[in-house]
């Protein structure tokens, strides 16, 4: 199936940030990037802001996606949050969670608001397995450090780092319910 321009557009705006970093973010560029005239960018995104907020929309829903298809084989919700973040920093999808939260972070902070109601459902979830409180925080502050290591190029784990603390924590979630 091909690719709406839309989604082409928000798929060079992640790369233009990965590759090239913010700075380099511009109406033009992501429309050369996606092969659309400008007028085409600007038919679906009229700012720069509603191209961001598009790709933040985008990755948020691209990671419930994820999230869904771990939560279908884990059954835990705590778990498949977990594994989602792992498989989306693995670059498994179109976008890209680090650049999307980077650019709403370098342009307009009131678009990482978007992201809230992810972290509220996340609360309410690991209540309803049993988990403690703290332990359910240190599993989201993992995953949100994954994320921020890479977003910052912080000393970010390689793939395999990545699974080793993902696979320590699965354990972790299995012995924080049978306490």
């Amino acid at each position: 199936m091909a690719k709406s321009k839309r989604s082409l557009l928000l798929e060079a705006a992640s790369a233009i940030i990965v590759e090239q970093g913010i700075s380099r973010l511009t109406l033009d560029e992501v429309a050369a990037r996606a092969g659309v005239s400008k007028g085409g960018l600007l038919y679906h995104f009229s700012s720069k802001d509603e191209l961001i907020q598009g790709l933040n929309e985008e990755t948020i829903r691209e990671f419930r996606e994820l999230l869904q298809q771990e939560l279908e084989e884990t059954g835990s919700y705590t778990k498949s949050y977990l594994l989602a973040t792992l498989r989306q920093l693995e670059g498994r999808g179109p976008y890209n969670a680090s650049s999307s939260m980077l650019a709403a972070i370098a342009t307009n902070m009131e678009l990482i608001q978007l992201w809230d109601e992810d972290y509220q459902r996340f609360r309410t979830e690991m209540v309803k397995e049993g988990l403690s409180f703290e332990a359910g925080m240190i599993i989201r502050l993992v995953a949100d450090g994954f994320l921020y290591s890479w977003l910052f190029n912080s000393d970010p784990l390689s793939q395999e780092e990545g699974r080793r603390v993902i696979h320590f924590l699965l354990e972790f979630i299995d012995k924080e319910k049978d306490l």
